[in-house]
C-alpha cells in the first residue's frame, strides 16, 4: 500500500549516475527515499538531467532535506540544486567533481552540511559560497591550488575544513566577512601568507577561532599576517619556523593555545611571550637549547607547558617566576642539575616530566616551598642519590618515578619503606 504524504520528515536522494556526459547535462537514475509522518519508507526511481535536480521529482521533493550523490558528478551547476530551498544536506564525497559554478548556492539559506571532499577541485572562484549559516563546509583531500578573493562572502561555518589540498599561497580577501570556529589548513605545503590574510576572520563563537595550520612550509610567525583579535587556539606544528622574535604575538590578544612543536626552533628568547594570554605552549620536538631567563616573564595565565625532545643542559629557576603551572614536560633533553628553588610554580595538581635527561645532581633546596605535587617523573637519569629529606614534607598526589637510574635501595636503609609509601618508585626495591 502506497501513501503520498502531505508532509516530508526526511528525505535522501542518492544520485546514481548511469550514463555519459551528452551535451552538458549527464542522464541520471535517482532513487528517492524518504521518511512520512507516519513512518513509512517509501522509495521510487527516475532519469533525468543532472542541470536541475528537481525537473522530474514529485511535488512532495520541494521538502527535501538530504541529497546524497554517487557515481560520477564532474560539475555542479549554478542551477543544479536551486529549486530545494529546505535543503539542508549536500554530499558530493567522491564523485569527482571538478568544479563548483558561483551561485550555486544563493536560494539554499537552510543549508548547514556541504561536503565536497575527496574530489578533484582545482580552484574556488569569486561568489561560490555567498550567504550561507553553515555547521559543516567540507573541501578537504582535493587539488585546490587558488582561492580566488570573495570566494567566501558572509559565511558562518562551524567546522570550515580546506585540509589536504594544494594551496601554496592563500591572498588577502579569501576570508574576509567569513565567520568560523574551526578553520583547517593543514598539509597543504603553505609557504606565503598574504599580509592581512585573517585581519577579517571573524567568529561568533564565545571563545574564539581555532586555526589549524600544521604541515606546511610556513617559516615565520609575522605579526601582521597573524593579525586577529579573534584567534583563540594557533596551531603551527610541523613547519619550518627557525625564530621567535619579539612583537610576533602582539596582534593575537585573544590567543591561549600555541603549538609550535616539531619546527626549527633553537632558542626562546625574552619577549616574546611576556603579558600574553597563553594557557597551553608547545615546543616539543624542536632544537632549543637556550630559554632566557625572563622569556616567560608574565605569563600568568601559563598552565601547560610542553618542551619535551629538546637539546635543553640547564633549568634555570628564573624561567617560572610568578607562574602557576599545572603540567610542564622537559622529558628528553640533556638537562645535568635540578638548582634550588625549581619547584617554585608546581602545587597541588601540578605534572612534572623530566624522564630522559641526564639528572645527576639535584640540590638540598630544589624543592623548597614546595607543599605538595601530583606526580613528578625523574626516571631514566643518572641519579645516584636520593635524600630523604629532598621532598620529607612534601604530599605527593599521586608518585615519585625514579626508575632507571642508579639509586641503590640498600643505600635508603630504613627510609626506603617510607619513600615506598608516599609513591616513591624505584628498581627492583
Amino acid at each position: 500500500m502506497k501513501y503520498v504524504p502531505n508532509k516530508i520528515v526526511f528525505l535522501c536522494f542518492s544520485l546514481v549516475f548511469a550514463l555519459t556526459l551528452c551535451d552538458q547535462q549527464h542522464t541520471v537514475n535517482i532513487t528517492c527515499r524518504y521518511v512520512s509522518n507516519w513512518g513509512i519508507m517509501s522509495t521510487y526511481t527516475m532519469q533525468m538531467g543532472a542541470h536541475k535536480i528537481k525537473n522530474r521529482c514529485p511535488e512532495s521533493a520541494t521538502e527535501l532535506k538530504w541529497i546524497e550523490v554517487q557515481g560520477t558528478m564532474k560539475i555542479l551547476y549554478e542551477d543544479s540544486v536551486k529549486d530545494f530551498q529546505n535543503l539542508g544536506r549536500l554530499d558530493l564525497t567522491m564523485v569527482g567533481l571538478e568544479e563548483i559554478q558561483p551561485g550555486t548556492f544563493k536560494n539554499l539559506s537552510r543549508l548547514q552540511t556541504f561536503y565536497a571532499d575527496q574530489n578533484n577541485l582545482p580552484k574556488l572562484k569569486t561568489g561560490t559560497f555567498v550567504n550561507l549559516d553553515m555547521t559543516f563546509l567540507i573541501l578537504c583531500k582535493n587539488f585546490i591550488s587558488d582561492l580566488e578573493p570573495g570566494t567566501f562572502q558572509n559565511v558562518t561555518v562551524f567546522d570550515f575544513d580546506l585540509d589536504a589540498n594544494k594551496l601554496r599561497k592563500i591572498r588577502k580577501g579569501v576570508f574576509q566577512n567569513v565567520y568560523a570556529w574551526i578553520l583547517r589548513l593543514e598539509n597543504n605545503g603553505i609557504s606565503k601568507l598574504e599580509r592581512g590574510v585573517f585581519a577579517n576572520l571573524g567568529t561568533k563563537s564565545s571563545s574564539g577561532v581555532y586555526l589549524y595550520l600544521s604541515h606546511n612550509c610556513i617559516k615565520r610567525l609575522h605579526p601582521q599576517i597573524f593579525d586577529n583579535e579573534h584567534i583563540y587556539a594557533l596551531f603551527l606544528n610541523n613547519n619550518s619556523i627557525s625564530n621567535l622574535r619579539p612583537g610576533d604575538l602582539n596582534n593575537l590578544p585573544k590567543l591561549h593555545l600555541l603549538h609550535l612543536s616539531r619546527n626549527r626552533l633553537t632558542q626562546v628568547p625574552e619577549g616574546v611571550f611576556n603579558a600574553s594570554k597563553i594557557s597551553t605552549l608547545d615546543l616539543s620536538h624542536n632544537r632549543i637549547s637556550v630559554i632566557a631567563n625572563g622569556a616567560l616573564d608574565g605569563m600568568t595565565e601559563l598552565r601547560f607547558f610542553e618542551i619535551q625532545h629538546n637539546q635543553l643542559k640547564e633549568w634555570d629557576d628564573g624561567w617560572f617566576r610568578g607562574l602557576s603551572l599545572i603540567k610542564f614536560n622537559a622529558s628528553y633533553n640533556y638537562i645535568e642539575v635540578i638548582h634550588a628553588g625549581s619547584f617554585v610554580a608546581f602545587g597541588k595538581d601540578s605534572k612534572v616530566e623530566l624522564a630522559h635527561n641526564q639528572i645527576r645532581n639535584i640540590s638540598d633546596c630544589a624543592f623548597t616551598g614546595l607543599e605538595r605535587l601530583k606526580s613528578l617523573d625523574l626516571s631514566y637519569n643518572e641519579i645516584s642519590e636520593w635524600k630523604i629529606d629532598f621532598m620529607k614534607n612534601v604530599v605527593i598526589g599521586d608518585n615519585v618515578d625514579l626508575r632507571g637510574n642508579k639509586i641503590n635501595c640498600t643505600d635508603l636503609g630504613l627510609d626506603l619503606q617510607e619513600l615506598l609509601d608516599k609513591g616513591f618508585m624505584f628498581d627492583h626495591c
